[in-house]
């Protein structure tokens, strides 16, 4: 019973789940990871879905809400970038020369943190290009922004790096 119930929404509200919130990201991978994200939510919450007076209205109403929360973190994530942006293509410089960041990182760190952030490549390209599954490029961008934030902290703490300092 529940099955079918959870079977008949799937069917019809997946597509338009999906394109919501495609059209609402512009990422297929993300819109499709809210998407299923939604039905596991569904499938967690088959009572409320089932005692709800407009099921679909209840999916529509997640994939909103799942939808805004993937919009604010990759506002702050951007947010968080920015100055890190904007220094790296900084112009008359090399790339990543302001604060060092070449020496800060190994080579393959650098490669992959500026294919994504730099020349715009999604974080599933970035995977397949470095031969990475998709989960495994994301904790490894995670690690090396959290590296590149601590060190970049430090040499601007101790006035090394950053605008008008040579090193």
């Amino acid at each position: 019973m529940d099955e079918d119930f959870l079977r008949e929404l799937y069917m019809e509200m997946y597509p338009k789940l999906y394109q919501y919130a495609w059209v609402k990201l512009g990422d297929k991978q993300l819109a499709q990871e809210i998407t299923q994200d939604v039905f596991v939510l569904a499938l967690e919450k088959t009572d409320s879905l089932r005692q709800s007076p407009n099921p679909k209205g209840w999916l529509i109403k997640a994939a909103g809400y799942a939808v805004l929360h993937a919009q604010r973190a990759r506002s702050l994530a951007q947010a968080r970038l920015r100055p890190l942006e904007e220094d790296l293509a900084a112009p008359g410089r090399e790339e990543g020369e302001q604060y060092g960041l070449r020496e800060l990182m190994i080579r393959e760190d650098w490669r992959l943190l500026s294919s994504v952030y730099l020349e715009g490549r999604s974080i599933k390209e970035a995977a397949e290009l470095f031969g990475l599954n998709l989960e495994a490029c994301r904790k490894r961008l995670f690690r090396i922004k959290r590296r590149l934030r601590k060190k970049l902290g430090e040499d601007r703490k101790t006035g090394k790096g950053g605008e008008g300092h040579d090193r």
